[in-house]
């Protein structure tokens, strides 16, 4: 009787040994990446502007900018600018101060206020007179110009595809390297990176330094959008059969 239980015991822990090793064969996989990548022509430009206003009274002070960016808005509107393409990015108010070393004490200084916009050019070819229009019409510091896509959608599909495609490859030679077959995707995952071309531009303190100069000049600020790259990169994990 103990000889048939020490049997049957055996048997099922051999049994148990080929189930785990055939449920650990079932599980092996390859983790592999694909990067694909689309480039397409920039047709918006956005633009980040201020009016920053000084006094020593910050009613007049604010007063002043107030009156200086609706000029900024009215002029560029009346180039085409629509009032949805224009929104407020950050108003600030505060008091300068510095420390005087001789009476030990924070001295405070004039106000400082700042009204800052964002716009949308939806007419790339426009970008440089708007940016002149408005530092002409009141606006003293530029920000940043960056460039976009209206519409991302097919270009994503591309770069998507040629990721994918491109993982696919990784994993069919990785499986053959390894005397293995590539069986069904098991797990995938997506990435996106969309990179805009930024313009250099002066900073807001040579801006300043430098307005009269600026508006002398006839020739208008070039611009030119070039290019956008958009970057779709995908992580799958592939079973091995």
């Amino acid at each position: 009787m103990k000889k048939i239980i020490l049997s049957i015991l055996a048997a099922a822990l051999l049994l148990s040994s080929c189930t785990i090793h055939q449920d650990n064969y079932s599980k092996r996989t390859v983790s592999v990446s694909g990067t694909g990548s689309v480039t397409v022509e920039a047709d918006t430009a956005t633009i980040i502007l201020s009016v920053i206003t000084k006094g020593k009274d910050v009613s007049e002070t604010s007063a002043e900018n107030a009156n200086k960016m609706t000029a900024v808005q009215d002029a560029i509107k009346a180039k085409g600018i629509q009032k949805d393409c224009i929104s407020t990015q950050n108003y600030s108010v505060y008091q300068e101060s510095h420390y005087d070393n001789k009476s030990g004490k924070q001295v405070y200084d004039d106000y400082r206020v700042t009204n800052q916009i964002k716009i949308l050019v939806k007419k790339i070819d426009m970008a440089g007179e708007i940016i002149d229009l408005a530092l002409k019409s009141g606006a003293n510091q530029l920000s940043s110009l960056s460039y976009g896509v209206t519409d991302t959608e097919i270009a994503k599909k591309q770069a998507r595809s040629l990721a994918i495609a491109q993982a696919q490859e990784s994993a069919n030679l990785l499986a053959g390297a390894s005397g293995a077959k590539l069986g069904k995707v098991l797990s995938i995952s997506e990435h996106a990176d969309y990179a805009y071309p930024r313009a250099r531009l002066m900073k807001s303190s040579d801006l300043a330094a430098n307005s009269d100069m600026l508006f002398e000049e006839s020739a208008p600020t070039p611009v030119s959008g070039g290019s956008s790259t958009i970057t779709i990169s995908v992580d799958a994990v592939y079973q091995l059969r």
